[in-house]
């Protein structure tokens, strides 16, 4: 079982973790030991080696692996969900990227920053994406764009595929916390992109794919940035020592909250799935449900790490102040926006006109 075969790494994951906030780099030998034990497979469609998993599985497999190390987890958890993306493109597409290379990884930024031009063929490609997690692990990009027409007027915000040697990195991630993720810079000047190496993000998923991949396109997205914050509390949880022995209600109420919030978290998937099966999109109330729970599981992670923080001489051997960066720096991420996320809830709670976009 994938699970069981990640688990198996998670004692050389963690003894490499301060190695990789020192060097600012997770080891490909990592990598390739993720890749043997199927984690980076378990989001990929059957049709191309994959394993086509439940999402629980897959994000209960990077909370492991962020336990360990909190920049491995996250670098693991994007990496994989962007072979779930990748699936929702034309099969010629995922025959390009896998076809020849089955362990090929993407990296992504959906930041729409980059020039999607019509030409002859298909597009032309220029831009520029910063805080690319995982781009030098990675052997094709796939990059927001925004799609213009003839008279410079906005069509669409596509994302578009290319290859490794369509893009060059600049290596400027100087990240406080999740130093090893990479989060470089990429830049495409002029890139040739065929037509079936896009994607509008007006084109739904179609009806005859899996339910995996007819989930809603930001579901795994939001969950992949909050479950490796979980699971690094989690971790420090486990590591705890007798040195940290006093008032323990305020630990056990904040270790309570995130074990409440992985159970809510679960519903919300089996729920999502359940739509996805019967090809059903999910109403506002879930659609928001699910979004509020993930937000708060990452404030309740939060809370049980700042109790580690705040009590004297627990700092694990500096594990508590790695894990204390990597969450402050996880705390930007778009996924993470408590309070934007909660005030939209709110006013759907009281009857209130929802215009935001949080999905």
């Amino acid at each position: 079982m994938t699970v069981e075969a990640v688990r198996a790494l998670l004692p050389a994951i963690a003894e490499a973790a301060a190695d990789v906030d020192r060097n600012g780099a997770v080891d490909p030998d990592i990598i390739r030991g993720l890749h043997d034990a199927g984690f980076f497979a378990m989001l990929r469609p059957t049709a191309f080696g994959g394993l086509q998993a439940d999402p629980e599985v897959y994000l209960t497999a990077s909370g492991d692996i962020a336990a360990a190390c909190t920049s491995t987890g996250w670098l693991a958890a994007m990496l994989g969900v962007h072979a779930w993306h990748l699936a929702l493109f034309d099969e010629q597409a995922q025959r390009d990227v896998w076809g020849a290379d089955p362990r090929a990884l993407l990296c992504e930024s959906y930041a729409p920053t980059g020039r999607l031009e019509h030409v002859n063929g298909g597009f032309r490609l220029s831009g520029r994406w910063s805080r690319c997690a995982g781009a030098h692990h990675a052997s094709w990009l796939m990059a927001g764009a925004v799609l213009v027409g003839e008279d410079g007027a906005a069509q669409d915000f596509t994302v578009a595929l290319v290859p490794r040697e369509d893009f060059t990195i600049e290596s400027n991630w100087d990240g406080v916390g999740l130093r090893g993720i990479g989060a470089d810079e990429v830049v495409v000047s002029g890139a040739m992109v065929p037509h079936y190496r896009t994607l509008g993000v007006s084109q739904q998923p179609r009806a005859t794919l899996a339910p995996l991949y007819r989930l809603p396109q930001t579901v795994l997205y939001t969950h992949a940035g909050t479950v490796p914050v979980v699971g690094a509390a989690l971790g420090l949880l486990a590591a705890r020592t007798p040195e940290l022995a006093g008032p323990l209600d305020a630990i056990a109420t904040a270790s309570a909250g995130v074990q409440l919030s992985i159970h809510q978290m679960r519903r919300n998937l089996a729920e999502f799935m359940s739509c996805a099966a019967s090809d059903a999109f999910p109403d506002a109330e879930l659609l928001l449900r699910g979004r509020r729970d993930q937000v708060v599981a990452f404030e309740r992670s939060v809370q049980l790490i700042r109790w580690f923080v705040e009590r004297s001489g627990a700092d694990l051997d500096g594990l508590v102040d790695r894990v204390w960066r990597d969450v402050q720096t996880a705390r930007m991420h778009v996924s993470n926006d408590a309070e934007r996320v909660l005030s939209v809830v709110g006013q759907f709670e009281f009857g209130l006109k929802v215009d935001e976009f949080i999905l």
